[in-house]
């Protein structure tokens, strides 16, 4: 022994009971600030781990088309899956020793929203369209295209309505046609009435010697009266069908009467009153082959049933009914005083569209490429009925024409390797091949050319005097004034074509035409349309267009989405050359992502069902990601 004293230790109950209450609020506290970072570490974690998977953007997409897009649709919940394992656990690293208090685990992952290049109307692939053109002065195109595309479209309707003219002229000629024949009827009704005339005044009508005469007059009033009829019977059939068309037709042009100017709708509806002649019980027309049939009728039943004889000579009342109606059957001139001509330009201009006009505007037809889109389902077949029925805003739409014209290939500015030669055509008409896109777009610049020429012709009393005085000739005689006016605008509607034409030949050489024509730029005469040889071109002058600018004018007033569909389409066949597992309706721009994350507790390990169940907390947690704010809204 040392002689050092011994105390017994001990500790009292209240403090062992006060220390194990210290700890049991320590360990909440830290517990509870524990599960507030791991709440705050697993929303970043789910974040950040969607911000690198859409760093991850598809680089070929970006390079050749100017589109942020992440291409792997089906591939988005692995790659989160894959990034957050990174997140889950430091303890993974080597540099990291010891007990992670912040470690937590992924439980499942599910998209909420997925907003791809196709949906809602291809949306997404437009607002980036946007984006990429609003340094391109997207602003200044729109202004500066709206207003002629409003003018254009003007032009398309009154083409659109010159052209149906020629569907028209059918029943017209049936209708002429019958009344030329009812015509021909009356002057051998003439002729008959005169030769027995001439024979009362030889005196060479008797009982006798007449009878032969007679009867052969007889039988050609028959005959005359039988065709009269059958012919009045068409023309009120022809009459009653085109009278039913032009109600449609007058129905259609009243809704288009805000789309045009007034001097254009008073030129259609002029049209409209001229074929109206021929419909109306009280239009000249009408009434003239009503008076023409009743006159027929009359004179042939006087000539078949009236008495002749008296005495064995011709009585005084049939003396007195010849003279009258030979008097009244001469309004039945003869042909010759008015013969019909015809006319090579709207004969041209049948055979130019009987035959095909892409080879009449492009110089060397075999260098017209062959090529064909690829068989398989693009965007623009796939979705082509879920359009989304809203209309593109002037931005939305200047944007669409402009980076449709600058990232793809035309007529004449071809790319290489690209899936179409003709790709700008292909977004306009939307055909699998480069000739009928070509084709197509020819027609709708004829038809917005011809529109337009035709306008200035409406502005030109010289060259409306001579279309007339031409009309006049072609139809043999001026006493029809309304037929007259029908040819004349069909005229007018020929010579604008012919000089259309002429201007495609000029765009399609590289050469440029003014949107609007004056006298000083008209190339053809109504004399030499027929031969639409005129090539000259001023591309010094304002207010001229290239085939470009027409292209613009053509895009900017079609549909915005459907262009945009189709330029889906071409950027998946162009892709798909090199990467066959490339598709448009995969490509995200946007997504909403939930995510599940699992912790265990670590200073405090008790279990309440519903509240801190046996595998930990559970936190849900979303994150949103996309390449432009605009697709979350």
């Amino acid at each position: 022994m040392t002689g050092q004293e011994y105390r017994p230790g001990s500790i009292s109950v209240f403090f062992a009971l006060v220390l194990t209450l210290i700890l049991a609020i320590l360990c909440t506290s830290l517990e509870s600030a524990r599960q507030a970072v791991l709440s705050y570490m697993t929303a970043q974690a789910g974040e950040s781990a969607l911000e690198s998977v859409f760093a991850g953007y598809y680089s070929p997409l970006w390079e050749r088309y100017h589109l942020l897009f992440m291409a792997d649709g089906p591939g988005l919940v692995p790659a989160m899956e894959d990034i957050l394992s990174y997140y889950e656990d430091p303890g993974k690293d080597d540099s990291v020793r010891g007990i992670n208090l912040y470690a937590f685990s992924q439980e499942e992952i599910l998209a909420e929203r997925l907003v791809t290049a196709v949906d809602h109307g291809g949306k997404a692939f437009l607002e980036a369209v946007v984006e990429d053109m609003k340094i391109h002065g997207v602003t200044e195109l729109a202004e500066t295209f709206v207003g002629q595309a409003e003018l254009v479209k003007e032009a398309e309707i009154v083409s659109g309505y010159i052209g149906s003219l020629s569907e028209y002229e059918e029943a017209i000629s049936e209708i002429e046609e019958n009344c030329s024949i009812m015509e021909q009827q009356g002057r051998r009704l003439k002729n008959t009435y005169e030769s027995l005339e001439k024979a009362l005044e030889t005196g060479g009508l008797t009982e006798e010697t007449g009878r032969e005469l007679l009867e052969g007059a007889r039988n050609c009033a028959a005959e005359v009266r039988n065709r009269t009829k059958e012919c009045y019977e068409t023309i009120l059939s022809e009459a009653e069908g085109l009278g039913e068309r032009l109600e449609k037709e007058t129905e259609e042009l009243e809704g288009q009467k805000g789309n045009v100017s007034s001097t254009s709708y008073g030129q259609m509806e002029a049209e409209l009153e001229n074929l109206k002649e021929y419909t109306r019980e009280d239009g000249n027309r009408r009434v003239a082959a009503d008076s023409e049939k009743e006159l027929l009728e009359k004179c042939t039943e006087e000539l078949m049933e009236g008495k002749v004889w008296e005495d064995g000579v011709a009585s005084e009342a049939f003396r007195e009914m010849i003279q009258r109606e030979t008097k009244a059957l001469q309004e039945f001139k003869e042909e010759g005083s008015g013969k019909k001509q015809k006319s090579a330009l709207l004969d041209a201009v049948k055979d130019w569209k009987n035959n095909g006009i892409l080879g009449l505007v492009v110089e060397d037809a075999e260098r017209i490429s062959d090529q064909k889109l690829l068989e398989g389902s693009y965007p623009s077949e796939a979705m082509k009925e879920e359009n989304s029925g809203e209309s593109a805003t002037g931005l939305e739409k200047g944007a669409a024409v402009l980076y449709g014209i600058s990232h793809f290939g035309r007529f004449g500015e071809e790319r290489e390797d690209a899936a179409l030669a003709y790709e700008v055509e292909y977004i306009l008409a939307g055909s699998e091949s480069d000739r009928e896109n070509l084709t197509r777009t020819v027609e709708r610049l004829l038809a917005v050319r011809s529109g337009m020429n035709f306008l200035y012709l409406l502005t030109d009393g010289q060259k409306q005097a001579e279309a007339e005085l031409v009309a006049a000739t072609l139809v043999g005689f001026t006493g029809i004034y309304p037929l007259v006016r029908f040819v004349k605008g069909i005229l007018l509607g020929a010579w604008a074509f012919a000089e259309a034409i002429c201007d495609l030949r000029i765009l399609f050489r590289g050469g440029q035409v003014p949107l609007i024509k004056t006298g000083r730029d008209w190339k053809l005469s109504l004399e030499g349309a027929a031969k639409a040889d005129s090539y000259e071109t001023n591309t010094e002058e304002k207010g001229m267009w290239d085939y470009k600018g027409y292209l613009c004018i053509l895009l900017l007033m079609g549909n915005t989405e459907d262009q945009c569909f189709r330029m889906m389409d071409l950027i998946e066949a162009d892709l798909r050359r090199k990467d066959h597992g490339f598709f448009m309706e995969n490509c995200i721009a946007y997504a909403l992502m939930e995510i599940k994350f699992r912790a265990e507790p670590r200073f405090f390990h008790f279990t309440f069902p519903g509240v801190f169940p046996k595998k930990g907390y559970l936190f849900e947690k979303t994150a949103a990601y996309g390449y432009y704010d605009s697709y979350g809204n």
